[in-house]
């Protein structure tokens, strides 16, 4: 339960004052400073007392000082930063400015699975290795409905919180779900300090985007002393914030081992000597995004305490509203069709180069003339020859998410001994996704020289007879007529075919109540260990469902089949002259201009309108074209979404497999005992001991869909003639082929499963706290944390495949084959130690260090069931591939190392100094992974790393992570400099496309700054920089089992900086 104060139940610790304030010596501090080789982070909160008289906190100093407190008087380990830390540099989500706390680092990609788009903005967040996170709204559980299972900190505005807390080890009250740490947001509230009326305007430019974006922000708060009516509070918070930026990317598309040979190429010339295996690859890929977000937030909070103080109530209401939108244009080597054309090779006349390991470092790339290239033309043959087919991508996407949250809690103190909590909740979220693209294709020859680890300079060239011009006419099948002149360029669409298009939306929404119920018992007894007994109940009820389709991409036309692709140059019934839909690209000031344009001075053309606004012009177009190449009714063609062959969801364009409907229910008790005791030589211990007990269920509603198969009929298993092998289905007995065709009709059925859990969660925290600043600090608990929404998906595809024979020539009748998830997954399970020793020598001076210790268990990964189905009345079982939670232990540990110091000790000017800094090393062990998707209908389908992922680190471990920030403060001037830096980690143990393999992100850091300038005590102008050194973010491609690695990715985004007015009264 919580007592009157801002802070979370979890943080009402001894709050006791302590003579802990004399500074340290100039040789002391150089001394730590030597010795300390941890570098760190910023932090806030709000200071409890029993009034709920909350000091409003202003400054580096009192917010460091504030986040000081909380952390050295918790009962369990925690660190949290404050509005100020957050207003301070240019953190515009909660996920940017939690980067800045001790153990915490950050993705920058949109998808975990999809290392191919990055994210301007911070997107998942992991704690001490682990992103099984729980997520909190003022001490409360939240979410976006999606198909993970926490809130989307990277889209909740920063301006409306008034603090994060990010707590790392639990106590029985919290509630349960967070192995690797519960983040906590804290809204503001009108008795956390005195009545105010403050805005802020801001305008941010991106030197790479070239544009300019608003946000401007509100807060008013009051009070009403009312004197036998108790005391009234309202505060209102609004904020507008857009942000526009850009990042583009160079790729490496797709190494895969060859045999190098003496001339130089990966083919052989027919009598040439193998010098050795190499790593080669298929050819690169470039692309260009610009990303824009408009976020709405709107907070609100009424307060009432009774004149007596004994009664408080509070009423909450948080909106976020998030709409992000971007526009990608990309021009990537189509390594699909370049694989099945004969593979990638050196240009005729040219070498390739390769380093000691066999990397590849630089060459003219093309593709074999080996492949199968078709023509509509005919005599007038177009299609080259040689050269690599590419993607030229024009994608648009639009993702909105909408939380809301209203919550309301009392609290009653009707004596000394006891205190209760009433709390009440409700949350509603909705998330809408867009995602549409056309690819168009041209033909080109790819010149890679790599840089090491700087960007490499690629350049896309005219393709030839492979390379060379060919000596027969142009036109004919022998010297086609592609990039000829007048046709001599990439911007001409004589030289380019639509080939493909795609869409994918999500709709889903879901809500959560709420209500728990705590009580608390003094013993009002200093001669007593025990201080409190805390107890309580809650019930929660979550209510979700998730539609989210796959991604529908399909041919519209290509080379390979019916004559040829439809070239752009030409005109189809219903849509009219082709090359109308398309313009060309330039990729102006690409990569800022650090590699010159790859696509020189005749760039190709792409869709030239925004396909989100124009979707009905964009379907015309592509299902039109798509008939005109190849007329079929057998969906083999891109057909829009809701037009899709399958089973649909009536008024929907949802396949019933897309959609994803769970209801889940906990009820959960705990009671814990807290103690407090001075045991002498000034020495006080301190902590809790508590049990939690939570019943789940978990009922989801989904479908058996038995796949139609055809098989031989008897009249056909009859006619075999004597002496010929039949079909291995007319080898069984005729009931089971009956059964077979009984079981194999066709038929969807709806299936509802219902899946009870039930966990005991013990928890222990000791602290020892000495007078001369030192603390000591353990803990001990059980924790869970819920499987991803998506991955309990209750669908299953089932296909009867028909018997064959095994590999001991074993006669093997009809079995079940299909990939589903597992609505009957369990949490994985994890046992916590935590140990710190701790020394606060200043209000804002400190030096800690913290280990801590996990063993997890029931980790879900890839993993293989014996299921048995009936259907029509027939029955047969299979080995079913699905999640599962693995019966192999894994462990994660390591520490964490904090400073922070005001060096007010030294002479003025120099007084205004200060400086925090942290540093974290993370190893894990044994820890299974898996290449599962929450959002693939299908979960483990066809998702099969190409290497032994339980090599790999694990996904989003950082094993160092570094943070450093240095301020100079004075009355009027705020100085600021913070850098976060984080050591190689594995950004996915598999990409969800090209090239199919494990991901690393290389180590790198982003340095973010402030100035401010007070201009009297009420008006305050300053400047926030981030990305001031234009950090390029690196990736890498794992290549074997040895975990060699290639260069594969490097991102480059905007340097930005904003301009502020915040006024305050």
């Amino acid at each position: 339960m919580e007592r009157s104060s801002t802070l979370p139940v979890y943080l009402t610790g001894r709050g006791r004052s302590r003579g802990w304030k004399e500074g340290v010596s100039a040789f002391a501090l150089t001394a730590l400073l030597a010795a300390t080789p941890a570098y760190g982070q910023e932090t806030e909160a709000t200071d409890d007392t029993d009034d709920a008289e909350v000091i409003q906190v202003t400054g580096f100093r009192s917010s460091l000082q504030t986040s000081q407190t909380i952390k050295r008087d918790s009962e369990v380990v925690v660190d949290s930063i404050t509005a100020e830390d957050i207003g301070a540099l240019p953190d515009r989500s909660v996920t940017e400015a939690l980067q800045r706390v001790p153990g915490v680092s950050i993705d920058r990609f949109r998808a975990g699975v999809d290392p191919d788009h990055f994210s301007i903005e911070g997107s998942g967040v992991v704690v001490r290795g682990l992103t099984w996170v729980r997520s909190e709204l003022n001490g409360r559980d939240t979410f976006s409905a999606n198909n993970g299972r926490i809130l989307s900190f990277s889209d909740v505005p920063s301006e409306l919180m008034g603090g994060v807390d990010v707590f790392k080890s639990p106590s029985a009250d919290m509630i349960e779900g967070g192995i690797s740490g519960t983040i906590n947001l804290r809204t503001r509230r009108p008795f956390d300090g005195a009545p105010t009326i403050s805005a802020s305007v801001e305008s941010s430019y991106g030197d790479f985007a070239e544009e300019w974006a608003p946000t401007y922000s509100v807060m008013a708060s009051n009070r009403w002393d009312t004197g036998t009516s108790g005391e009234f509070g309202l505060l209102f918070n609004y904020v507008n914030s857009e942000l526009i930026s850009r990042s583009d990317g160079q790729q490496i598309s797709n190494y895969a081992e060859r045999t190098l040979y003496d001339n130089g190429d990966v083919v052989d010339p027919g009598a040439g000597t193998a010098v050795g295996q190499v790593y080669f690859p298929r050819g690169a890929a470039f692309r260009s995004q610009i990303f824009e977000r408009q976020r709405e937030g709107l907070g609100a909070a009424a307060q009432w305490r009774s004149e007596d103080r004994t009664m408080e109530a509070t009423l909450q209401y948080l909106r976020s509203d998030s709409q992000q939108a971007w526009t990608e244009h990309a021009m990537e080597i189509a390594t699909d069709n370049v694989a099945s054309s004969g593979d990638s090779r050196a240009v005729a006349g040219t070498q390739l180069t390769f380093g000691p390991t066999g990397l590849f470092t630089g060459g003219a790339i093309t593709s074999d003339d080996n492949g199968w290239r078709d023509d509509q033309n005919g005599a007038d043959a177009r299609s080259p020859i040689g050269g690599l087919q590419s993607n030229n991508i024009r994608r648009d996407v639009m993702q909105n998410y909408l939380t809301e949250d209203i919550g309301f809690n009392f609290k009653w103190t009707p004596n000394e001994s006891w205190s209760f909590n009433f709390d009440f909740q409700r949350v509603e979220s909705e998330v809408e996704v867009e995602d549409i693209g056309l690819w168009a294709s041209t033909y080109q020859n790819v010149v890679i020289q790599m840089n090491g680890d700087d960007i490499p300079d690629i350049s896309f060239t005219p393709p030839g007879l492979n390379g060379v011009p060919c000596a027969g006419d142009p036109g004919t099948a022998n010297c086609p007529g592609y990039f000829r002149a007048p046709h001599d360029s990439f911007s001409d669409p004589f030289n380019s075919f639509p080939r493909a298009a795609m869409d994918h939306i999500e709709q889903s929404e879901g809500t959560l109540d709420s209500f728990r119920a705590d009580g608390e018992y003094h013993f009002n007894n200093p001669d007593r260990w025990a201080e409190s007994i805390r107890f309580g109940y809650r019930h929660a009820n979550r209510d979700q469902i998730t539609r989210f389709s796959t991604y529908n991409w399909g041919v519209i036309s290509e080379q390979w089949g019916n004559g040829g692709p439809v070239w752009l140059d030409g005109n189809v019934a219903g849509v009219g002259n082709l090359a109308d839909y398309f313009s060309p690209f330039a990729f102006d000031n690409f990569m800022q201009g650090d590699v010159p344009s790859p696509t020189g001075s005749t760039p190709p053309v792409f869709w030239n309108s925004n396909i989100l606004e124009n979707y009905d012009t964009f379907a015309n177009f592509a299902s039109t074209v798509a008939n005109s190449w190849r007329p079929t009714t057998t969906c083999e063609n891109w057909e829009p979404l809701a037009e899709r062959c399958g089973q649909m969801e009536p008024g929907t364009p949802f396949l019933l497999q897309e959609i994803n409907p769970i209801q889940e229910t906990s009820d959960a008790l705990y009671a814990m005992l807290r103690f407090n005791q001075d045991v002498g030589d000034g020495v006080e211990v301190s902590g809790n001991f508590g049990l939690r007990w939570v019943s789940m269920n978990r009922e989801t509603q989904g479908y058996h869909s038995f796949t139609d198969v055809t098989f031989a009929s008897d009249a056909e298993c009859a006619a075999i003639p004597a002496g010929q092998t039949p079909p291995n289905f007319c080898l069984l007995s005729q009931g089971d082929r009956d059964a077979a065709r009984n079981f194999a009709d066709g038929s969807i059925t709806p299936n509802t499963t219902s899946h009870d859990m039930e966990y005991y969660l013990p928890s222990f925290n000791i602290v020892a706290r000495m007078e001369n600043g030192w603390q000591f600090r353990f803990g001990a608990s059980k924790t869970i944390t819920m499987p991803d929404v998506g991955l309990t998906r209750n669908y299953y595809n089932i296909t009867l495949q028909g018997p064959e024979f095994g590999q001991n020539n074993e006669f093997l009748g009809p079995r079940i084959n299909s990939t589903v998830g597992n609505p009957y997954l369990d949490p994985i399970e994890s046992m916590n130690f935590d140990a710190s020793a701790e020394w606060y020598f200043a209000d804002v001076g400190s030096l800690t260090v913290a280990l801590f210790y996990k063993q997890l268990d029931n980790v879900i990964t890839n993993g293989t069931e014996r299921l048995v189905f009936t259907n029509n009345g027939a029955t047969f079982d299979g080995i079913v591939t699905t999640p599962s939670n693995s019966p192999e232990q894994g462990t994660v540990k390591g520490f964490e190392i904090a400073y922070q110091q005001t060096y007010d000790f030294l002479p003025a000017p120099f007084n205004g100094l200060g400086m925090n800094a942290s540093y974290t090393y993370v190893d894990s062990e044994g820890v299974v992974q898996s290449t599962l998707s929450a959002t693939d209908p299908d979960v483990a389908a066809g998702r099969v790393a190409n290497i032994d992922t339980s090599l790999l680190p694990l996904q989003g471990l950082s094993e160092h992570t570094f943070n450093v920030s240095g301020f100079y403060e004075t009355d009027r001037v705020a100085l600021r400099l913070a850098y976060a830096w984080r050591s190689d980690f594995v950004v996915t143990v598999r990409d969800v496309i090209v090239p199919y393999a494990p991901i690393v992100q290389e180590s790198g850091g982003q340095l973010d700054g402030s100035a401010f300038y007070t201009i009297n005590d009420n008006i305050r102008v300053g400047v926030q920089g981030v990305n001031l050194l234009n950090q390029v973010t690196r990736t890498s491609q794992v290549l074997n089992d040895d975990l060699l690695t290639a260069p594969r990715s490097w991102f480059m985004n905007d340097r930005r900086v904003t301009f502020i007015l915040r006024a305050t009264y």
